[in-house]
C-alpha cells in the first residue's frame, strides 16, 4: 500500500548508520562446505506432515539427501549438526519489500528526502533479512538503475544479502515518488515507467526484459486501457505483472479484462466477495498478503502492548537496529500516526483512506478467503513503514496468517514454498527436497503447533553455505 510520496529513513537514524559504520562487522560465511544435520524435526514447506528424527545432508550448495536418522554419513570434513530438539524449514521469503526505504519518523509526510542510502545503510536492512531466515526477497519499487546496480552488488557479493529479485520502477500514468538519486539522467524513467503513448510499449516493455526482470509492477492510475495494453505486451515479452490499486485490490473485474496475473497486496479497503476469491483460484491467479501491513496501519500491534515496548525486547529487531533506535520509534510513534496516518493533514487521509483501523481485520479476511477458496498466498510486508522491521515483519506476517485462520504449516508454506512458485522458481528452491538448494532455517521448538517458535533461530544456511548469524549484529 506504498503512497506516491517517498518514505526514506529517519533523519536520526541514518546518522547513527553512518556514524557506526566501523561497528558493524564485516557479514561472512561461517562454513561453506558440507554439513549433515542429524535427527531434526522437518517442515518441508509443501505443506505435508511433519517428520521426525531425519537427517539432512547439504553438498555443493544442495541438498544432497534425506533420510532417517543414523541412514546418512557425513563426508570427510563436513560440519555436523547436533538436531535434536530443532526443526529446520526452508528459507523463508519477503516478496514486497523496498530496498531504498525506511520509515520518515513521520512528521513531514510528502516531504522527499535527499538522502540517498549508502552500501553500510543497504547492508543493515539486508542484514535484517539474513538475521531472520529470509533468503529470498522480490523488491517491488525503487529507483530503476538504482535497484538494479544493487542486485548485481549482492549477486557479486559485494553486499551480502538474500537471493534478490526485483520488479524494477513501478508502471503508472504520473510520477510514483520513485525519484531518490536517480542514475540514468532520465528522471521520469526513475520516477516511474509512464504509459502515455501505447505505441512505445514494446520498447519500454523490452529494456525490462534486457535488465533481467521477470515480474513488473503496476501502481494506481493507468486506467483499463492501459494496463490491457501494457500486460499483453509484458506476456508478449515473457513477462507478468502484479499491481497495487488501492481500493481495487482482488477485484475480479479488473483481473478479468486486464490479464493481471496477481496483487502485490491483499484488500484493505473492504473484504472481496468469495466469488473474486474463486476466480482467482480457478484462473491461476496469486495473492502477495502484506497483512502486516495492515497491523501497522491499524495502529493495533503497538496498541496491544500497553506501554511495553515489546519490540525493543525482540532480538530480530534490536540485534540489528539496537536499543536507540528501537526506543526512538516508540518516542515518536504518536507522532508518526498523527503526520502520517491519522492526522487531518496527513498522506492517508487526505487520499480518503478513512478509518485505518479496519485494514488489518479486512487483510486478514481476505487472506482467510484466499485461502480457502485455493488462491496461491504469498508473503509480503511492504517494510518501508515505521515498525515493520526488515526480516523479524515476515514472522509477523506468519503469525497473523495463523492469527487469520490460516493453519501453521499453510502459513510457512505461504513464505517458502508458494513465494517461489510466484516466482516461477519451485523447482530450484523454496521447499527441503533433495537436488534442491539448501536454503534453511533451523528453529528450537515446533512451529507447526506454535508459529511463533520462527522467530527461535539457530542457524540459517543459504546455497548450502552457513551464515555467521554473529557477524550480522550491530555491534556495541
Amino acid at each position: 500500500m506504498l503512497s506516491r510520496y517517498w518514505i526514506m529513513c529517519l533523519s536520526a537514524a541514518i546518522s547513527l548508520a553512518f556514524a557506526i559504520g566501523s561497528a558493524f562487522g564485516q557479514p561472512r560465511y561461517s562454513h561453506t562446505g558440507s554439513t549433515l544435520i542429524s535427527g531434526i524435526r522437518v517442515i518441508d514447506g509443501l505443506g505435508f506432515e511433519v517428520q521426525s528424527n531425519q537427517d539432512i545432508l547439504i553438498q555443493d550448495g544442495k541438498i544432497a539427501a534425506m533420510g532417517a536418522s543414523g541412514t546418512l554419513r557425513a563426508p570427510d570434513g563436513a560440519l555436523k549438526i547436533d538436531g535434536q530438539g530443532l526443526t529446520a524449514m526452508p528459507g523463508l521469503m519477503d516478496l514486497h519489500i523496498h530496498l531504498q526505504g525506511g520509515w520518515a519518523n513521520g512528521l513531514i509526510p510528502g516531504e522527499r528526502y535527499e538522502v540517498r542510502f549508502d552500501d553500510k545503510s543497504v547492508q543493515q536492512r539486508l542484514s535484517g533479512y539474513l538475521y531472520s531466515g529470509v533468503t529470498t526477497v522480490l523488491d517491488t519499487g525503487a529507483d530503476h538503475n538504482w535497484v538494479l546496480k544493487k542486485r548485481d552488488e549482492i549477486n557479486s557479493g559485494k553486499l551480502f544479502g538474500p537471493r534478490f529479485f526485483t520488479t524494477g520502477v513501478a508502471w503508472s500514468s504520473q510520477p510514483s515518488g520513485w525519484d531518490a538519486g536517480n542514475t540514468g539522467g532520465d528522471a521520469t524513467w526513475a520516477r516511474s515507467t509512464i504509459v502515455s503513448d501505447l505505441s512505445k510499449l514494446p520498447e519500454q516493455v523490452a529494456r525490462y526484459k534486457k535488465d533481467g526482470i521477470e515480474i513488473i509492477k503496476i501502481y494506481a492510475g493507468i486506467g483499463t486501457v492501459g494496463m490491457q495494453a501494457l500486460i499483453a505486451e509484458a506476456h508478449k515479452q515473457g513477462i507478468r505483472a502484479i499491481a497495487d490499486l488501492w481500493m481495487l485490490n482482488l477485484n475480479r473485474e479488473v483481473m478479468q479484462t486486464t490479464g493481471l496475473d496477481g496483487w502485490a497486496h491483499t484488500g484493505g479497503f473492504n473484504v472481496a466477495p468469495i466469488e473474486d476469491h474463486r476466480w482467482m483460484a480457478e484462473n491461476n491467479r496469486f495473492v502477495i498478503g502484506t497483512t502486516v501491513l495492515g497491523d501497522a496501519m491499524s495502529a493495533l500491534r503497538v496498541g496491544r502492548e500497553h506501554g511495553k515496548r515489546l519490540m525493543a525486547k525482540d532480538p530480530l529487531i534490536v540485534d540489528i537496529w539496537g536499543d536507540d533506535e528501537v526506543n526512538h520509534f516508540y518516542d515518536v510513534y504518536g507522532k508518526i500516526r498523527h503526520a502520517y496516518y491519522d492526522g487531518p493533514d496527513s498522506f492517508y487521509q487526505r487520499n480518503n483512506f478513512g478509518r485505518l483501523m479496519r485494514f488489518r481485520g479486512n487483510m486478514m479476511q481476505n487472506m482467510k478467503l484466499s485461502h480457502e477458496a485455493g488462491v496461491l498466498i504469498a508473503c509480503g510486508t511492504d517494510d518501508i513503514y515505521a515498525g515493520l522491521w526488515p526480516g523479524e515483519s515476515t514472522h509477523r506476517e506468519m503469525e497473523l496468517l495463523v492469527e487469520a485462520g490460516i493453519p501453521e504449516l499453510q502459513a510457512i508454506k505461504a513464505c517458502t514454498f508458494n513465494g517461489a512458485k510466484v516466482l516461477e522458481r519451485e523447482k530450484e528452491f523454496g521447499s527441503l527436497q533433495t537436488g534442491l538448494s539448501a536454503d534453511l532455517v533451523l528453529v528450537e521448538g515446533d512451529p507447526s503447533t506454535n508459529i511463533s517458535h520462527t522467530r527461535n533461530i539457530r542457524h540459517v544456511f543459504l546455497k548450502g553455505k552457513q551464515i555467521d548469524r554473529t557477524s550480522l549484529k550491530l555491534k556495541p
